[in-house]
């Protein structure tokens, strides 16, 4: 980031103007295969356009999917094409805003608390619970009246603090920990994480299991470890009869967020 550019001193509504433009800018460069990429990622089909949340999921995945499959990604995101070619050198706050979008992270965080005058305080689940100070309204709002809330969305670093933007989810405990399981093959932070939006948006806009979602490739091994005999498939009931005998609670509704 440019080291001239005094972002704290800025001030953060001149910061969430400066970014909204930048981000619109890019929005506005998109191709119709970048478009066609994210519909189909979505399966956004004959959903409206008036769906909450779904220009906010659409433009986002836009910019920051690739083509091809997950495990062999090798084309640049829209975002990577778009953000250095941006005509904001005039500006030096847009300019280093523009250059920092690119490295904007989708993650799971816990938000642990909010403060006066919008910072909540959040640490990166997915990165050794990172402590992340982030400056958003609409966040801090939902967080110092639900207090510590387990969310998922794009957090751009801007030096004093981070921004969000997009669509913020509240998560529960069981979609925490069965995205942490999915994401427990040894692979790094980057590739974890880097279509980890792909999985979310389609959920929270179809109605969707997350759980069921991140851990079908796992049920998967799991049934074909069965079926060649590698696990004992009466100690496996054994070990889990009990806990899938009780009753389960019923399925809450919840509200994104938009930042």
């Amino acid at each position: 980031m440019n080291s001239k550019i005094d972002i704290a001193g800025a001030g953060y509504p001149a910061v969430r103007a400066a970014f909204n433009d930048t981000l619109q800018l890019c929005i506005g460069k998109l191709s119709k295969l970048d478009i066609e990429l994210a519909e189909d990622i979505l399966e956004l089909g004959a959903l409206d356009e008036d769906t909450p949340g779904v220009m906010e999921m659409l433009t986002d995945t836009a910019l920051y999917s690739r083509k091809g499959k997950p495990t062999a990604r090798t084309t640049r995101r829209a975002i990577d094409r778009i953000a250095p070619k941006l005509s904001v050198k005039h500006d030096p706050l847009k300019a280093a805003i523009a250059a920092r979008l690119p490295a904007a992270i989708y993650s799971i965080f816990k938000a642990e608390s909010a403060k006066g005058r919008g910072l909540v305080q959040m640490r990166d689940l997915l990165d050794n619970d990172r402590a992340v100070t982030v400056m958003d309204n609409a966040l801090a709002a939902m967080v110092a009246k639900k207090g510590e809330m387990l969310i998922a969305g794009r957090f751009l670093d801007l030096g004093p603090w981070h921004i969000g933007f997009g669509i913020v989810q509240p998560l529960r405990k069981s979609e925490v920990l069965a995205v942490s399981l999915a994401l427990s093959n040894g692979e790094d932070l980057e590739t974890k994480r880097g279509n980890l939006h792909e999985l979310f948006y389609p959920a929270e806009l179809h109605g969707e299991s997350i759980v069921l979602n991140a851990l079908e490739s796992m049920i998967l091994a799991l049934a074909m470890a069965v079926d060649m005999e590698l696990i004992d498939a009466d100690d496996l009931r054994a070990r889990f009869g009990a806990l899938f005998s009780g009753k389960t609670g019923g399925k809450g509704k919840r509200k994104a967020i938009t930042t």
